[in-house]
Formats: structure tokens, sequence, C-alpha cells
């Protein structure tokens, strides 16, 4: 068992594009040596409940100088700091040029009076390695940021990883993710930077003999940090530190630590701490003394843990007592023995077969060659060997724990640090004081530059409990992860989600990319459904409401929740300290959602999360898992994540979480309507083909309507003659054709667009016109929409063409059952109903089987040249219509039949019975050879009769459909009698006598004239096309100018009170914080005018608003400045060309 003393505080597309174009450039020559403060970035971790900043040089939070807020918890606009800084404090004995003994310490605090300052400026101290995060951006790498300026890239990432050049996708130029894992994200959320000590020259000791310039200890250290959105895990953060020693200088004496300034209860209120530390739980844990924080209320617990130490290989020694000695992650051997070929052998880039991009096996054969590999200079391992197992690693634990009232511990003087971090130095805590502390394990020998063992790390973890037993079950979370490698349940995928806001409701739509690229590292693919959040807040308190058995709250409550059709449903067998999730209730999966309770004027944030399916022990023999034996588990559920400033101000949106304000759209606003094939005059046309299902094409984000697009709605099927059609798909085709000018590269150039009809692209020399050839010139990738020139051929690198194209914006789908599933595109989406092979009892009556009547029949008579009387009695025969078998053998057939009745013999079917009939091909016009199985032979179509079209296959005429044709049974007319006498009993009875007196016949016979129509619903197929054109919503002045609308024109709330509900929560320390009304139905272009009832002016406003959004806030402060005073104002509305409205409005302080 390690020995490990853990400390908890309470606590392309262009992949050579130039650099020019915001692309790679090559950074590998700058890596010696930091730029120091120019490569100096900050980010945020806000992956689970706890929110932090850090930044590139090491230090964790900063509120003793920028006051920003660090460690909140929970996060969101209700949480609290926690701590005002941590920083790792790594150093070792050296001597130095003048032969001194000096003890070198490097770290990355910042704090006044805590950081190693410079005389001249600057710190003595970590700095950035360049290169591991995007440059033209001040942000960190975090593995799930977002691509805001829409070039293929997570903003923050750089398009290269300088340690990883090789990590990135070849189609597309994209980075993969750097994890310490392989090229994919373990975590929820992880974050990664690269620092080293080059800068300290604080002392006369040069570490490299074949390097002057650098100085310190010449370490490097690779930073990660960690985070879930499980709840069995979302209380935590866990930073790793893999420290290489790139010096000629081999270190006798090592220290590695950490310093942490917790301040339980915020700013203000962090000098009544306590602290404890719990030698059986490996804790030092620490609280609010009076248990009431700055604000007034409880605070959290804060934890703080040392939870991987460094080990030492080299001292002969079982250090972490696990009975293996110097047991190493660099010695080429697994350890413990726990490398699984079936499960671990997936090569170093650790992507195998299904996880979402995997690019197929490893180039260097790594992957399925039956034994563990590992690359000792990119750092990187297959699962369970060397650097990726954290067993294979003897531990030397916890030596030393320094507590002291700030600032007691300061790292301006490297000696008195030594001193504390002697091994053995375990300080008392004092309590009720500003605490501070400063972990470290000492001593151990660190090998210089080449040496297989010159690499070292540890970890430490935030932990943060609502009492001291929740600190407790989250540090055994802790534990679990630590002892999986940093593995845990991993959620879905999170679902692109986009809101759309309109009078009194918010529609949410979202894609689908939880189910197509989820696949758990551990579970397989386990996706379950998606749950609806909202809140008026951006840190969902107000969803946060779901406690489990000891009273703390876990989990959000949703608004609305659709999961997959199984058999999983209720509550979960598998609970979490007494909280079992909910399922779903079978509704179904569902993407597009609108919510019709809310208030407009109201800010709303929303989150859809996917969740995942957990495990229980029979998921596998219920079908609900594919893999069996695994550990049960409870359901992940993916993060949501709003980022905001210390005001509360939204700075970030996650891709799965949306900001929306209900209003009013602008007055004269004309909405799309719903485009079909079904209304009288078909808004979706059938330019083509036999097909008879149906397309409906309905607005769901209107403001993203192209307007006046064509577009076309193509069929690819796989068979014939079938009964139903599994197999066929539909595109819906742009059809207008895009331009775009560019450069281009013998490496994939994006155009913009994805899945690219081929006949259309055309590619021209911008200066010559040349037509360039597919595939001699350039190659074409029609599914990623990019092109890029081939070696040798004309398309010249660096020169400019000109491309032209038409897109599928969606392409291939398989939903044609009426399922709302297929993607949506340009502000539409798109329902196909396909009709199976088989007579027509769906549609109107004009088409379905039947005999015709009306001018249906009209028609047909005129096509057929046999009479027609508008005043006669049609046919009243049902016709039975199934497929002919003959011998087992079923020949149904994609055509419309018509029987056509004549007044005598004109024809002998094929049985050779004479017919007053002929079978005409609807579909195509020609008449066919028939059966006529007449049950009265008398040539003539009556009761019971049956009629087979035939087909000719092959040169043998088949039998396709059938019919056969009844007559309505005669209407009777009953006498019934009545008579009641009397028993000897006296017992009345009633007798009853039914006779026929007469028969009414009810059939009306075939007469001449008569057309029975033979329908069959036919199925779309690759011969069908569709097209239908687009119409935005647009602003109909005539209607806009009418009194009714301008009458509309009103202010909310009136009066005002006080507050109104929608206004934002109140951040500030002192003042009365942001108010405003909101004026309504507002044409799109107006000018406000507010004045006092005396007539002067108190403000203007201009209104200039997207035609869907008929509001304007005003936040009740003059054209000066100044708060207005209670009373009643006078307002003037102008829209010029439209009208104008005068109205007051009251304001009661």
């Amino acid at each position: 068992m390690k020995r490990t003393l853990c400390c908890l505080l309470f606590f392309l597309i262009t992949a050579n594009s130039r650099a020019a174009s915001g692309g790679y450039a090559d950074q590998g020559g700058r890596l010696n040596k930091s730029t120091a403060h120019a490569d100096r970035k900050e980010g945020t971790l806000d992956g689970n409940r706890i929110s932090t900043l850090f930044y590139n040089y090491g230090s964790i939070g900063d509120w003793t100088n920028r006051r920003v807020e660090s460690g909140v918890y929970p996060k969101g606009a209700n949480g609290h700091s926690y701590f005002a800084e941590f920083t790792p404090v790594i150093g070792a004995e050296v001597v130095d040029r003048l032969n001194q003994r000096r003890h070198i310490f490097s770290d990355g605090a910042s704090s006044s009076g805590v950081a190693d300052g410079r005389p001249t400026g600057g710190f003595y101290a970590f700095e950035p390695l360049p290169g591991y995060a995007d440059e033209n951006q001040p942000y960190i790498a975090i593995s799930d940021a977002l691509d805001d300026n829409q070039d293929g890239k997570p903003d923050s990432w750089p398009w290269r990883w300088p340690d990883k050049k090789n990590w990135y996708d070849p189609a597309t130029g994209i980075p993969y993710w750097n994890g310490q894992y392989g090229a994919f994200i373990r975590a929820d959320q992880e974050t990664y930077y690269r620092m080293n000590d080059y800068y300290n020259d604080e002392f006369k000791f040069l570490p490299s003999k074949t390097d002057s310039t650098i100085r310190g200890l010449g370490l490097e250290i690779a930073v990660r940090g960690y985070q879930w959105a499980h709840p069995a895990a979302e209380d935590l953060i866990i930073w790793t530190y893999w420290v290489t020693n790139n010096s000629t200088t081999d270190y006798a004496k090592m220290v590695f630590g950490m310093y942490g300034d917790a301040d339980v209860g915020d700013d203000g209120d962090q000098k009544d701490d306590d602290a404890y530390f719990n030698k059986t739980e490996d804790i030092v844990y620490q609280w609010d003394h009076d248990n009431k924080g700055a604000w007034g209320g409880p605070p959290a617990y804060f934890g703080f843990r040392y939870l991987e130490s460094p080990g030492d290989p080299l001292n002969g020694k079982d250090d972490d007592e696990d009975g293996l000695v110097d047991e190493s992650q660099a010695d080429g051997i697994d350890n413990d023995g726990d490398w699984n070929p079936t499960l671990d052998d997936v090569g170093l880039d650790g992507l195998a077969p299904g996880m979402s991009g995997y690019p197929g096996p490893d180039s260097d054969g790594s992957e399925g060659n039956g034994r563990p590999d590992a690359d000792y200079v990119l750092g990187v391992a297959e699962p369970n060997f060397e650097m990726s197992d954290n067993s294979e690693s003897d531990q030397l634990g916890l030596t030393s724990f320094t507590a002291a009232a700030y600032p007691g511990i300061v790292m301006d003087n490297d000696e008195s640090v030594w001193l504390q971090t002697i091994p053995g130095n375990f300080s008392e805590i004092g309590q009720t004081v500003d605490l501070t502390f400063l972990y470290a394990t000492a001593y151990f020998q660190m090998p210089p530059l080449g040496d297989p063992n010159n690499q070292r790390k540890f970890a430490i973890a935030l932990v943060m409990g609502e009492d001291y037993d929740d600190l407790l079950r989250n540090a055994k979370t802790m534990q679990k992860i630590y002892d999986a490698d940093y593995n845990f349940a991993k959620p879905p995928e999170k679902p692109t989600v986009t809101a759309v806001a309109g009078d009194h409701q918010v529609t949410l739509y979202w894609d689908k990319r939880a189910e197509e690229l989820t696949r758990d590292p551990i579970y397989g693919k386990d996706f379950e459904g998606y749950m609806i959040f909202r809140s008026t807040d951006a840190g969902f308190t107000e969803s946060y409401v779901i406690t489990n058995a000891y009273g703390n709250k876990i989990f959000d409550k949703p608004i609305a929740q659709f999961d997959k059709l199984d058999s999983l449903e209720g509550p979960h067998p598998i609970g979490l300290d007494g909280l079992q999730l909910n399922m779903g209730s079978n509704t179904g999966l569902r993407y597009t959602w609108t919510d019709t309770s809310v208030q407009n004027g109201q800010t709303y944030y929303y989150a859809v999360c996917s969740y995942d399916q957990g495990y229980d022990e029979d998921f596998y023999s219920r079908g609900i898992s594919e893999i069996p034996n695994l550990l049960p588990i409870t359901p992940s559920v993916c993060a949501k994540r709003i980022r905001t400033n210390v005001l509360g101000e939204v700075i970030a949106l996650d891709i799965n979480t949306v900001k929306a304000v209900p209003n009013a759209p602008a007055a004269g606003y004309v909405a799309p309507t719903i485009l079909s094939t079904l209304v009288t005059n078909p808004t979706i046309r059938h330019a083509q083909g036999a097909g008879t299902g149906y397309i409906e094409v309905a607005p769901l984000d209107p403001m993203k309507i192209i307007d006046q697009t064509e577009y076309s709605i193509l069929f690819d099927d796989t068979t014939f003659a079938k009964t139903s059609n599994p197999h066929t798909l539909f595109s819906v085709l742009n059809n207008t054709v895009q331009k775009k000018r560019l450069i281009a590269d013998t490496t994939a150039v994006a155009l913009g667009h994805t899945h690219l009809y081929r006949p259309s692209v055309l590619v021209k020399d911008a200066a010559t016109g040349a037509v360039m050839q597919n595939g001699v010139d350039y190659i074409i990738r029609e599914e990623i929409g990019a092109i890029a020139a081939v070696p040798g051929g004309a398309m010249q690198s660096g020169a400019a063409y000109e491309i032209s194209y038409q897109y599928f914006p969606v392409y291939a789908s398989p939903y044609i059952a009426g399922e709302e599933m297929n993607p949506f595109f340009d502000g539409h989406k798109i329902v196909v109903v396909d009709h199976p092979l088989a007579p027509d009892t769906l549609r109107n009556s004009l088409t379905r089987a039947g005999w015709f009547r009306g001018n249906a029949l009209k028609q047909a008579a005129e096509q057929y040249k046999v009479p027609y009387d508008a005043g006669r009695a049609v046919c009243n025969y049902a016709g039975n219509i199934s497929t002919y078998i003959a011998g087992g053998v079923k020949t149904p057939v994609p055509f419309d039949y018509h029987v056509v009745v004549f007044d005598q013999t004109v024809t002998k079917a094929y049985n050779n019975k004479p017919a007053n009939f002929l079978v005409f091909n609807a579909t195509t016009g020609d008449s066919v050879k028939f059966v006529f199985q007449d049950v009265n032979p008398a040539g003539v179509l009556s009761d019971q009769d049956i009629i087979v079209p035939l087909l000719n296959i092959g040169g043998r005429y088949r039998g396709t459909w059938q019919v056969k044709f009844w007559a309505p049974e005669d209407s009777l007319v009953l006498d019934i009698t009545t008579r009641t006498w009397v028993d000897t009993l006296g017992i009345p009875h009633i007798e009853r006598d039914t006779t026929v007196v007469a028969t009414i016949p009810r059939a009306i016979h075939p007469k001449a004239g008569d057309v029975f129509n033979l329908s069959i619903t036919k199925p779309f197929t690759a011969g069908d096309r569709f097209t239908f054109t687009s119409h935005a919503p647009y602003i109909d002045r005539q209607k806009a100018g009418s009194d009714s609308a301008m009458n509309r024109i009103a202010v909310v709330p009136n009066p005002y009170v006080v507050t109104a509900a929608w206004e934002p929560q109140h951040v500030f320390k002192s003042g009365r914080g942001e108010r405003k009304i909101d004026f309504i139905h507002l044409p799109a272009q107006c000018t406000i005018k507010i004045f006092t009832v005396r007539g002067h002016l108190v403000a203007t406003i201009e209104h200039d608003s997207l035609i869907d959004d008929g509001s304007e806030s005003w936040n009740l402060l003059s054209k000066d400045g100044m708060e207005i005073a209670y009373g009643v104002y006078i307002y003037h509305v102008d829209a010029p060309g439209i009208g104008s409205k005068i109205g007051k409005f009251g304001v009661i302080k």
C-alpha cells in the first residue's frame, strides 16, 4: 500500500496555414528558453461546481493582487471564493560557482508579501513555455475551448503542439487534444501547459554545461488540470506536475512541494479559520470557526490534498511499502503486471476503434502489437504502463508539513523554505487565524538530461464539501480517480444548442453529436438521453435543488427530459449517497423543445445536458450495455458551463448552454409559414418521380432562414420492389451556387460548407480563367468541404483560384418515417414520411384507392373516352386490394391501375374471360393485360369478381396486385309486433315477432363510365425530386403602421415599483444596482423620447433591432447619467414612415 500522506485543506482545416492567417507556424526553435512574461496567459477551470482562475506559470488563483474570485464554490453568482493562491514549490541543494552551498527554489507565487520578487521587477519564478496555446489570444489551452473564430480549431489550442507535432487529424489539419494518456480528452475538462525555471537567476549557479543562458535548476514542468462533472466528482480539481531535469546536473537532494493560502469564508473573513489533521483519513481540513462567512451564511469545507508524491527509483528501498523495490515509470517494465493486451494495446495515441477522432491503427505499429509501448521522449505510454500507470512509482509520500498564519510562509527566502521542507518537519496547526500551508516531499535524486530517470511526478487535489462528512465522501471519490490513473466514468459529449427567443416562449434545438461521438473509455457506447435545465442566473442555482440522503445538494432538477426507448426508465438501480437519478420515462429522443412558461423581458439560461446509462450487473443481459461484467456505477451527466466576470456578466457560453430573452417581435412582423406537400397548392413541389410520401419543412429559427433560396430534396434507394424502404436516404441540396476565392495549398483548404455536390464543383485560375481538373490538378474532399492541390498539377500552391459549388445542408439522412431527427438547416427543420409499397388507404379522397367521383371521375372519363354523367350514382362496390401471390411469390410494383367500365364486352382477359372493362397502368398510361376471375360468368364486372393486373417480367407475365369487389348487402324492411300477456302466477310477459316485409337493394352496380382507382402508395426512390423556396420573415410596413399595431406599444412593468423581476442579481458592495424597464411591441427602427410631465426631456433612446425583437430596455438613468425621481413620465415613440405613439408610465421607489 502506498504511503502517500495526503493533505486536504477545506478548502484543415488548414494544416499548414500561414501564421499571418492565424494558422500553424512552427515554433520548435523557441523551446530552449521561454520568453518569460510575454508568454504569460490565464485560464479558468470551471468544468464542475468549482471554478478558479489559474496562470501558466504555476499560480492557481489571484485574489491578493487582482481581487479576482478564486476557488469559487459553488460556481456561479451565488458562489464564494475559498482561496487566495496555490503554487508548486520545487527546489534542490546545489553548489554555486563560488563553491557556496545554495538552496534554490522556484514557484509561481505572485501574491505580494509571498512571491520571490526581483529587485528590478518580475520574479525569481517559473515562466511559461511558448507554443502550448494559440499565441493570438490570451488564454491557456482548455480541452473544451470554444471555436468562436470558426477556423475549425478550439480557439485556445495551438495549431501544432510543440511536444507532439504529429498529433492532428491528417484530413483536416485540426490538432488533437494533447492528453497525458493519448490524443483524447480523459476528464470532462482538462488544461495543459508547460513552464520552466530558466529565468530564475537569483543565485550564481549554472545548471547546464552546454547552455549558459539557462538558470534556475534547468527544470521543465508539464502541468495538467482535471475536472469531472459526474455528481460523485463534481466538487474537486486535480493538478498533476511532471518535472523533467533538462540540465546536466545530477541533483542529489530534490524537494517537491505545494504552497496554499485558503480563505474559508471569503475575503474579509479569513482570519477565523480552523484546521485539523486527520491521520486516519490522511486529511488536513479547514473550516470557518464561527461557521459564518463574509456574506453572513455558512461556508463550505475546503480541502487540498497532496494526492501523489514523487517516487525515487534509485535509493534501493521499497518507499511505498507495496512489496516492489524501486519500481519506475521509465524502466520499460510493467512493474505491477496490470497491462491487459485485450484492453490496453491501443497504441501510443491512446485512440481505440470507436473513440471520437480514431484515425486508424498507429503508424508506428504500437497498436495491436501484443506488447506494452511507451515513448519516453513524447512522454506517452499505453494504459497501465510506465507514465500512464500511477502504481509504477515508488512514492516517497509526504515528508513535511508547515502551517503558519499569513504571511508566515514566504517564497522570497529560499533558505527559510528549505528549512520548512526538511523531512520530518510537521508543525502544529494554529487555530482561528488566516492559515497558509506548505507541503513537501524530500529528499530524492534527480539525474540529468539523458538519463531515463530524469523525470518525477507529483499531484495535488482541491476538494470541497458542504460539511465535514461530505468532504470525506468527496475525498474517497478522489482516491478512486487516482487509483484508476486519473480515469473516471465520462459523460457523453455535449450537444450543440441554439436558442430562439419568441413572444412568451423560448425554443431550443440541438444536434446529435452527443450520440454520434460518445464512447466512454470504460463503459463503451452508453448514451441514454438529454436533460434540460433552466435558471435566471448563470450558475443554475435555481435548478440545483436535489439533495442526497445526507441533505447535501448534489444535482439539478431538469425542466424537461428526453430518453431513448429502451428498458431503462425511472430511478436508476445504482444510487449515489441515497440519490437515484431519474433515467426518464421512455419518451423517445427529441432535438427541439419549446418553453412556454417564460416571462417576456426576463433573461433565461438554458443547458441541454446529455447523460449516459450508468451500469448495473444485469445491463448486458438486458441488452442495455454492449459490454459485460463491468463495475456498477451511477449515470454521468455532461457539464454545463457559463463563464462570468467579477460583475456577474456572462463572458462565454459553452456549446450546450444558451442565453435567451423572450420578447414580442417588432410591429408588423410576418412570420414564415410551414411548407408542405399536403396542401391543395403544395409549397413543396414534386418535380419528378412517383413516390407518394409527404414532406414538411417548418421554420425553426426564422432569423437564420435565407430568403428566396431554392432547395431540392433528393433520394437514394438501394432496392426496387419491397414492402418497405429501410435503406432509402434523402438529402437536401442548396441550389444556390456558392463562390469562393482561395489560395491553393497541397494541404486541404476549407471551403466553408461540408458535403459538396461533386458535379457542381468548378475551379478556375483567378488570373487566367483556366479550368482545373479534378483528380489531376486538385482533389476535392466533398464530405469535409475541402480542396487540396495535387503536387505536379496545374494548380499551384500560393496562387489564387475561384471555386464555385453547391452543397447539401442535409446529407444522406435515413430518417424518413416521420421522426424529428433530421439535421436542422438554415433555420428549418424537415420531416419526411415515406410510404410503403402497399394499397393506398392513407391519402385524401382524390388519390386513395376506390371509385372515382366528381371532378376526378370527369377527368378520367375524358382521358379514357367513356360517358360521364354528373347526376348519376357511381358504383359503390368495395374494392379489397392485396398483393397477388402465386406459388408463394409476390410481385408488387409501384404502379397505379385504373379499371374502366364499358357498356359492352371490350376485351378478353389473359385467362380468356370476356370482360366489359379495360385495365390501364395509370403511371405509364398504357393498357395492360389482366386476369379476370369472373365468379358469375357473364363477362361483366360484378359482386366478388377479382381482377389481377399483369406485368411482363423476362418474357413471362406475373400477377402484381389483385382487387376483389364486394357489393354491399341489401337492406331489409322489418315488421316488428309486440304482444303482452300475464301468466297464471300474475307475472307479465312481453313477446316480439319480427317479419321481413320487403328488401331494398343497396348495391349500385358498375356501369359504363365508372372508373376504379387501384391506387398504390409508393416509396421514394432515386427518381423522386422535390423543390421548395424558402421565405424569411419580414416587416409589413402597412401592418406595422396600423392603429392596432401602434396601440400595442407599452411599457412593462407599469408602474415600476422598486424593482422588476427580470433585473439581474445585485453583485455590488454598495449602490442600487442595475434597474430597467422595457418598451415592447416597437417597430424595428424608431426613436423613443422620455419626458417629465412638465415636458423636460429626460432621455432619448434609439431603437434599431432585428425584426424578431420588438423590445428596448431603459436603465432608468437620465441623459446626464443620473437616477430618475419617482413620478409619472411621458414617452413618445416615433417610427418614420410608420407612425408614432404617446404613452405614460409611473415609477414608484
